[in-house]
């Protein structure tokens, strides 16, 4: 063989053993991590349910890794904000965030350019699916979703609705519902999560959509100072076993189910995907974490796999082009 030859065969060589130390030292940092605290960048506010849930999340990941999670709360512009910050973090497990419905499937058709891509996430699991409740002001004189849509058509402008921003899930859901009812609800947006229920309260706003486990909502239908018409979802919830579902009132497939997951910069290791992964679904799935956590916060576990949840996104994203086109929703 030549001496040509001889460089070739010493070239294939020497990238065969790169690549298997690669694949070894790949492995080898799958084992060993999280070997510090893990950054997480939650879209919601601090004190909500979701913020309260991911910090729990954090407890037990903690007990089952030695590493807890680092909470840090980045809110605002229909979660474009976190979602930027997570996609430029840099791909090492150590920054991953929890994102909403909105940034990923809706977002795509409300702009028409976003400076992150949602669709370069790593998708590492759907966490859970939120429960939503529709709550009405007690002065308006409906006890069911069918009479509360007469009232409207009857009495147009008089029912306003408030949602955290335009755009958001609450936003579209309630819009998809006027178009196909027909009821006649004016739409208020609110800089915030926090400041939509105080409009709410304050009688600023008739009607409220919103997730059930959120502090005092179960505690103001059950004083009587707001009234629960209808809740999202195939079952009812134990929070509210009284009031039926969109479906049992004779309005199925209104709502767009919330959902919540975990996601991570493009280009994370897929053997720390598989983990993080394995070890969230485990957690969320756990019977003591759901009756604990997820149920009195009005969520339904998931705990996807990231093979599961990047399949599931692919259809979302095409079921949230059809939402923001039904509703006309445009924010460029």
């Amino acid at each position: 063989m030549g001496t040509m030859g001889h460089s070739k065969t010493a070239k294939a060589t020497a990238k065969l053993l790169a690549a298997m130390l690669g694949l070894g030292t790949a492995a080898a940092f799958a084992q060993s991590y999280p070997a510090k605290p893990v950054r997480v960048i939650n879209s919601t506010a601090a004190g909500g349910v979701i913020d309260l849930t991911v910090r729990a999340l954090g407890q037990a990941f903690a007990e089952r890794t030695g590493q807890n999670f680092v909470v840090e709360n980045r809110i605002g512009a229909n979660a474009i904000i976190p979602s930027e910050a997570c996609a430029k973090a840099a791909p090492d497990g150590y920054t991953i965030c929890v994102l909403p419905k909105t940034a990923i499937s809706l977002n795509p058709s409300l702009y028409s350019k976003l400076p992150y891509d949602p669709a370069k996430f790593e998708a590492i699991s759907e966490l859970v699916v939120s429960q939503e409740v529709l709550v009405i002001n007690p002065s308006i004189p409906a006890h069911g979703l069918k009479e509360l849509i007469d009232y409207s058509r009857a009495n147009p402008d008089k029912i306003n609705y408030a949602s955290s921003g335009v755009g958001s899930n609450v936003h579209l859901t309630m819009e998809r519902l006027k178009l196909r009812t027909g009821a006649s609800l004016t739409h208020i947006p609110y800089k915030g999560a926090s400041e939509a229920p105080q409009a709410f309260l304050s009688g600023a706003v008739q009607l409220m959509y919103l997730i059930i486990g959120n502090p005092g909502v179960v505690e103001q239908i059950k004083a009587g100072q707001s009234r629960a018409v209808v809740v999202s979802g195939d079952a009812r919830s134990p929070l509210l076993p009284n009031v039926p579902t969109f479906t049992e009132a004779g309005y199925p497939n209104i709502e767009s189910p919330n959902w919540f997951g975990m996601f991570g910069p493009a280009g994370m290791p897929k053997d720390i995907v598989s983990k993080l992964s394995a070890e969230l679904s485990a957690i969320v799935r756990s019977a003591a974490f759901k009756d604990k956590i997820l149920t009195p916060r009005g969520f339904q576990a998931v705990g996807s796999s990231a093979e599961e949840f990047a399949r599931f996104l692919v259809e979302d994203r095409k079921r949230g082009i059809e939402l923001v086109k039904i509703s006309g929703a445009r924010l460029d």
